[in-house]
């Protein structure tokens, strides 16, 4: 029987090792310094190279050279390297989960290796031991023989025990960046001797969802085409992903505000037979570059979260140039908000297209209460500098003109608002909590202007935090509320307050925030 991918190519040596460089050099340096602990905790997602570096350390543990200890032989050495040694035992906890097992394993601890200097235990997925299996290891591991080091590997960290924790030192694999993951896939490819496309190989990538592993797996799949010039549509039509053409065509209609546009790439992309879920993350994971290149264009720092080609990159700035970092988050927002719902809808299309028409029909609102749109370029955007800086000087002294005159008139139905009437404000905040987080976090980033007239009127200095909170169905939900807590009908306006200041990186704090948790998922 053939091997797959991932056993072929599996690293043979530290070196090899790809985006885990503090985890290797960390044991590298145990090992050299004669340091070494008797256990070791892995842990990170699946296909991330927690077995690979425990096998990799078992080897070197037994065979690097270093002050005080003589190496194994070199035929010892390439058994342990192969995985045939008797002195590195593997246990895969999710198969041996009783205390049962754990006294057996504690029966031949005591056995002195057969060839090796040490012992070395794997258990994987250690989580799934069970809680008496667990303090049946608890002694052997706090206190195990010299010749002995156990390495965990787990993916899920919060099932372990804090006994066993505490006894341990842990490693935290992350995820494989796009760029790595296709560096390993371009070597594997041209040792198959196999060709394949650039955007391939980054549809590859995204899809893998940061684990080496998996994305090994799918180029396996798609090896068995037998097909030795393999194309992004192939790629596409096997992963039920779309291209970079329909992610692209979709974001030009959201920037464009062209929403005939937008319902017809939609249309296209489900009567192909693409996985829509797959389509809005791609769109998604798109956006959050597109926002990275409108906070700032030439900052290095920025550029290398950035793990496309240089060609793509150059196209999305086009975009990036014609859009503000507001509207981006807010398509953002849009787009994870369809992702959610997409999972338990029966027509899968429909969340983003209710996306695409609040994107599309999303005025953003200026002090001026005007529409503004970034220059087409760099060369437009200088050009037209001046005459911006000039119309927006006329405006906000006319707007200060036309507000001091509105207070005048109704200076005799203002009312300050009352500490009463701030603290049902807060209880009204605490409830929309529990219906709806991220409204709730925007009004309390939001100042309470007044309370009158059965309205509340609270004051921002980002536009796009006005659309979120008058979307319908958040405004909706607001008001309803607060009628509840103020025994009386209630409306909720929303004003942007002209307020000069460099407000990038807290754009760009609340889209990690906002991104953290929804493209890996």
């Amino acid at each position: 029987m053939s091997k797959t991918l991932y056993r072929i190519y599996r690293p043979q040596k530290f070196s090899d090792v790809l985006g885990q460089d503090t985890i290797v050099k960390t044991l590298q340096n145990a090992i050299t310094q004669n340091r070494i602990g008797h256990a070791y905790l892995f842990t990170g997602p699946r296909g991330t190279g927690k077995t690979t570096v425990a096998r990799l350390f078992a080897t070197a543990v037994n065979t690097q050279k270093r002050k005080g200890f003589e190496p194994v032989s070199k035929d010892v050495a390439k058994r342990l390297a192969d995985g045939k040694s008797m002195d590195v035992i593997e246990i895969d906890a999710a198969s041996n989960t009783g205390v049962e097992d754990i006294r057996k394993l504690k029966e031949t601890i005591g056995v002195t290796p057969t060839e090796a200097k040490y012992k070395i235990y794997i258990i994987d997925e250690v989580h799934m031991l069970s809680t008496a299996a667990f303090n049946a290891l608890l002694k052997t591991l706090e206190e195990p023989p010299e010749h002995v080091i156990f390495i965990l590997a787990t993916t899920e960290i919060h099932k372990v025990p804090k006994t066993i924790l505490s006894r341990c030192q842990r490693f935290d694999f992350a995820r494989f960046s796009i760029d790595d993951i296709i560096k390993k896939l371009t070597i594997i490819a041209k040792k198959e001797k196999v060709k394949i496309a650039p955007e391939a190989l980054e549809m590859i990538a995204i899809a893998a969802d940061g684990g080496m592993r998996d994305a090994e797996s799918i180029l396996a799949q798609i090896f068995a085409l037998e097909d030795k010039d393999i194309t992004v549509e192939e790629v596409a039509q096997i992963l039920g992903t779309t291209t970079t053409a329909e992610v692209s065509a979709l974001l030009e209609a959201f920037t464009n505000k062209d929403i005939a546009s937008a319902m017809t790439t939609i249309n296209s992309v489900v009567h192909s037979g693409y996985n829509m879920e797959a389509f809005i993350r791609s769109i998604i994971e798109k956006l959050r570059i597109l926002l990275f290149l409108s906070l700032n264009t030439t900052d290095n720092d920025i550029r290398n979260l950035i793990s496309i080609p240089k060609s793509e990159i150059d196209a999305l700035q086009k975009l990036a140039d014609q859009l503000t970092p507001q509207e981006i988050i807010m398509m953002i927002e849009e787009c994870v908000t369809a992702l959610q719902k997409t999972k338990n809808t029966t027509i899968v299309q429909l969340p983003i297209e209710v996306a695409s028409v609040n994107i599309c029909g999303t005025k953003i609102v200026t002090t001026t209460n005007t529409t503004e749109q970034k220059p087409q370029n760099k060369s437009t955007k200088e050009a037209s500098e001046m005459k911006q800086s000039q119309a927006k000087s006329q405006s906000t002294k006319k707007s200060d003109k036309l507000a001091t005159t509105a207070l005048d008139q109704s200076s005799t139905e203002i009312h300050p608002q009352s500490k009463e009437s701030l603290t049902t404000w807060k209880q009204c905040i605490d409830e929309i909590d529990e219906k709806n987080k991220s409204v709730s976090k925007l009004l309390t980033q939001c100042e309470v202007q007044i309370i009158q007239d059965k309205t509340i009127t609270i004051c921002t200095t980002f536009s796009f935090y006005k659309d979120k909170i008058m979307q319908a169905e958040n405004r909706a939900m607001i008001e309803k509320v607060l009628r509840t807590k103020f025994d009386m009908p209630m409306k909720i306006d929303v004003i942007v307050q002209d307020k000069e200041k460099n407000d990038s990186s807290e754009l760009l704090s609340y889209a990690k925030q906002l991104m953290g948790s929804t493209v890996t998922e």
